[in-house]
């Protein structure tokens, strides 16, 4: 049965987004403090929703993915396949496919029938390459229209960094990854129970074989590998990847998930053979998150971190700022709680009453060692009437405040100094006039003593 409708297709690359899930990738890590050999990784904390990521290094550099591309090969497959028992046959194509190749394969052979079930569990367990081509070809019809649904997936997963040419993770050029983009992959992939199943197998059988899961460190045999807190999910190595692995671990209640890329293989601490060192820097990585690492209330709830102005308040003209709920974070365990730093973020100048017991405010950062490890809310303590009057009061000087107001004030104040002067230069004149009038009457009815009539004409 050949599967691939555009519909289908379309509706499992909703379902995928619906499980994108973010991680604060870029919040404050710590320095693990034992040599990581791979070139980049990521160790996420998996008991906070926002994932955070508590040491990584080049988790944006484009590395090769090798065998674990089958996560999303595993993915696409579920997303698309409701009936995990229906069969598929090895066609001639997909046995050519990884002919030649060195690639590791099952040994399915041409006409083999097996069920979608088996084939997802050879590909996750034991690296099945040529399980891969089979599920590609039932899925899509072509392993090329599979590689196309395996690219927009990843992207409707937000991944901008990866690229895949095949199905199984074989090395070209153009088939790439970073550690960034494999971990929200993963994240999404934990988020599917059968791709859980699949993935943390220890070991399968086939045939007359029992086939182990690639994760030496699953295997108590591998003394140098083996975690007994181990579980999953996938490996892949070839010359230009090196040796990779993605895994997840849980120990007292905490539970991380480690992504190593391009780990070499090399002879560590003296020792006389080869070590697979992306199994030693998973182990190292779980081990220090383990002893180093725990989580601590920085701050509880009600806690007051500031305090901000209220206007129109009744009986009040401010109100505390507290914190809305606990901050759990996950931080070394000797941290010093003296150390914390508290800012506030966007904090408004002022609120308006009334203000509701709860109301959410602004945030807060919790910055340690120059690093913001946790962002708070911060909500209003307590409720603060509105008072009417204070409204009205405030609201007849928020007016005389007003530029607009202010000007017109000083024009009208200047308006009446002038004509106040006008006026009283208007009345001096008059009192001038009238004392002139005055002055020339006292004069006519007082003439001085020299004064002589004017001659009066003969008849």
């Amino acid at each position: 049965m050949k599967k691939t409708l555009s519909y289908i297709l379309t509706l499992a690359l909703i379902i995928s987004s619906v499980f994108c899930i973010p991680f604060s990738a870029d919040a404050a890590t710590y320095e693990p403090d034992r040599k990581i050999y791979a070139e980049a990784y990521m160790l996420i904390n998996l008991d906070d929703d926002s994932y955070p990521v508590v040491a990584q290094k080049n988790i944006d550099e484009r590395l090769y993915p090798a065998s674990l591309t089958k996560i999303v090969t595993a993915m696409v497959v579920l997303n698309n396949v409701k009936d995990l028992q229906a069969k598929t046959k090895m066609s001639q194509s997909a046995f050519d496919a990884t002919l030649g190749t060195g690639a590791q394969v099952a040994g399915i052979e041409v006409g083999e029938e097996l069920t979608i079930d088996e084939l997802l569990y050879l590909t996750m367990v034991y690296s099945a390459c040529d399980a891969c081509q089979v599920l590609a070809e039932y899925v899509s019809g072509t392993a090329q229209a599979f590689v196309d649904e395996m690219n927009k997936y990843v992207q409707s997963l937000g991944c901008k960094d990866t690229h895949f040419v095949n199905p199984d993770g074989l090395h070209d050029g153009n088939h790439y990854t970073t550690a960034r983009d494999m971990a929200t992959i993963t994240l999404a992939a934990l988020k599917n129970s059968d791709f859980v199943k699949y993935s943390t197998a220890t070991e399968i059988k086939y045939k007359s074989l029992t086939l182990g899961h690639t994760n030496l460190m699953l295997h108590p045999g591998y003394v140098s590998y083996y975690y007994e807190y181990a579980q999953g999910i996938k490996t892949g190595s070839t010359e230009e990847a090196e040796y990779c692995v993605i895994t997840k671990a849980s120990k007292d209640g905490y539970n991380y998930l480690a992504v190593v890329l391009k780990s070499p293989r090399q002879r560590i601490n003296g020792e006389s053979y080869e070590t697979k060192c992306s199994f030693v820097d998973a182990k190292s990585l779980f081990e220090w998150a383990f002893d180093s690492l725990k989580y601590t209330t920085l701050v509880s709830q009600n806690e007051v971190i500031s305090e901000i102005a209220v206007e129109d308040g009744k009986d009040a003209d401010s109100v505390q700022l507290v914190a809305k709920a606990d901050t759990n974070v996950i931080v070394p365990a000797a941290l010093d709680k003296s150390a914390i730093i508290i800012e506030t973020v966007e904090k408004p100048e002022v609120l308006k009453a009334p203000v509701s017991k709860g109301q959410d405010v602004c945030k807060a950062n919790i910055i340690y060692g120059d690093e913001v490890i946790a962002t708070i809310d911060l909500v209003a303590a307590s409720d603060i009437e509105l008072s009417t009057f204070l409204k009205v009061i405030n609201a007849i000087k928020a007016f005389f405040g007003t530029t607009a107001v202010k000007i017109a004030a000083v024009v009208i104040i200047l308006l009446a100094i002038i004509y106040l002067f006008l006026v009283i230069s208007n009345n001096q004149k008059k009192k001038k006039r009238r004392m002139q009038k005055i002055e020339k009457a006292r004069a006519r009815e007082n003439p001085p003593d020299d004064f002589l009539p004017p001659p009066q004409r003969r008849r």
